[in-house]
């Protein structure tokens, strides 16, 4: 019995959690945490509660929220507090995500730039209808050009916003908001994968 609770425990996978968990889209950012630090948990914790605190903690950094304690009980025969402390353990052998003021700001810029985006592609060169709008806020320089295609001190038309460049500039947003989630050096485990 105890050789069989060995092998269900080495065959618990950051895939197999995540899919358990309804959380597959955080499975990349979890293997690299896992690949980082998951073997000091696994060493600590047992590797159910480090491969768990692995996935809880790309959770937390994506997205997805906040895995909470009493759904990870639910979803598997483990310690809640084990999977934490794992959680916790790994978390130290990264560097921070931003400041969640960043990000909100990051987000609310990639939404008006989204937005945009989406009205540039349908022809419209004007910007999102916005009035006194928070979202108006962040990204002024964006909405202006957008919003207004004729110079008034000239009466000439701007040639108005090119959508592969805005394209591009969403990229680069939406990668920013990336980096800000994570933190440095999660972002480079991540990405030194790709």
């Amino acid at each position: 019995m105890g050789q069989r609770h060995l092998e269900t425990d080495a065959e618990l996978t950051i895939d197999c959690a995540a899919y358990r968990l309804e959380v597959e889209s955080v499975a990349e950012v979890a293997r690299a945490v896992f690949d980082h630090a998951g073997e000091l948990a696994a060493l600590e914790y047992g590797r159910p509660a480090a491969v768990l605190g692995a996935v809880r903690l790309a959770a937390r950094r994506t997205d997805v929220g906040d895995l909470e304690r009493e759904r990870l009980a639910a979803a598997f025969d483990v310690d809640p507090d084990r999977v934490v402390a794992a959680d916790e353990l790994q978390t130290r052998y990264l560097t921070p995500p931003a400041d969640a003021d960043e990000i909100r700001s990051l987000r609310r810029t990639l939404i008006v730039a989204r937005e945009v985006l989406a009205a540039v592609e349908r022809g419209r060169n004007a910007g999102p209808e916005l009035p006194g709008s928070r979202l108006a806020d962040a990204a002024p320089f964006l909405l202006a050009r957008a919003s207004s295609h004729l110079d008034t001190r000239t009466d000439r038309e701007f040639p108005g916003l090119d959508a592969a460049a805005l394209r591009d500039h969403v990229e680069r947003l939406e990668a920013d908001l990336e980096f800000a989630r994570l933190g440095t050096k999660l972002y480079a485990l991540v990405h030194d994968a790709d």
